[in-house]
């Protein structure tokens, strides 16, 4: 098992285009898994209009303890957030979470790992990804 990274779901989501795909999601998971890191995906609720939730971890290749949708009405943001922030991790997002730089002051320098889909589905992460421990 590698180094626990955290995923913005509900930002990769849109990291194609204007449309949600799931299918982005699973690239990026993919790109992580492939790194050697075990990333733990956060959702808003909204992903359960996408596809079913059940699906989710198989299509994702995670395990159910890595995947975390929040409940109907209630942001993913604050509890990604509050495990980064608990556990020190980085998180995989283009959000600066910027409504939420109060709630959590310590998150700031390199916790946040940016990253983009490029022609043929090549998944690109910014040089602040910490390489998981040999």
């Amino acid at each position: 098992m590698g180094r626990t990274l955290l995923v913005d779901g509900s930002n990769l989501l849109f990291w194609r285009g204007q449309q949600p795909d799931v299918g982005t999601v699973c690239l990026v998971v993919a790109a992580l898994r492939a790194k050697g890191f075990s990333p733990v995906v956060y959702f808003d609720h909204s992903v359960t209009r996408l596809t079913a939730v059940e699906a989710l971890p198989v299509s994702l290749g995670l395990p159910l303890d890595a995947l975390h949708i929040a409940a109907r009405g209630t942001p993913a943001d604050p509890l990604l957030l509050a495990h980064a922030d608990g556990e020190r991790l980085q998180i995989v997002s283009r959000d600066r979470f910027r409504q939420w730089v109060r709630a959590f002051p310590r998150l700031r320098g390199d916790w946040l790992v940016t990253g983009r889909i490029e022609k043929g589905g090549r998944v690109s992460l910014s040089k602040k990804l910490k390489r998981p421990p040999i």
